[in-house]
């Protein structure tokens, strides 16, 4: 990765109470550590959007994961290769990656397109309490800050 960009980054729409809430199940869940995350509406989140090619605007609509170097993944097919990090159970979950991404996308999409009528929008990135789970964030400093 360029400079000090890290692999394994899911940058997500801060202030979606849905987006939030599924953050805390991967740092629930990946007990090694694995993946961090950024909160796209933060500056660290800069890089990483100019590294992959896509757009606020896009993320807002389809979260990102940067797994590597010319390696970028939106909508179901990042949430597949998230989970394919995780320890099982939850790593099995990539085996829906057998379904037609256009058929996963669409529900992805639909659920993106209601989720703040569903669950909710914050004002700001909504910030973990834990500082210790802080720890997981590239824009930690920056949340920090704000809260």
């Amino acid at each position: 990765m360029p400079g000090n960009l890290q692999p394994r980054v899911v940058v997500y729409d801060g202030v979606c109470h849905l987006c939030h809430g599924g953050v805390k199940w991967i740092i629930k869940a990946d007990k090694y550590r694995k993946i961090k995350f950024c909160c796209l509406q933060s500056k660290a989140a800069e890089p990483y959007l100019e590294v992959s090619g896509v757009t606020r605007e896009d993320v807002q609509k389809r979260f990102l994961f940067i797994e590597g170097l010319g390696f970028y993944h939106q909508a179901s097919t990042a949430a597949l290769r998230v989970v394919s990090y995780l320890p099982l159970p939850y790593s099995a979950l990539n085996a829906f990656s057998i379904v037609p991404t256009p058929l996963r996308d669409s529900v992805y999409d639909y659920v993106a397109k209601n989720r703040y009528d569903w669950f909710g929008k914050a004002e700001d990135c909504l910030v973990l309490n834990d500082k210790e789970l802080l720890e997981r964030f590239i824009d930690r400093d920056e949340l920090i800050n704000r809260s």
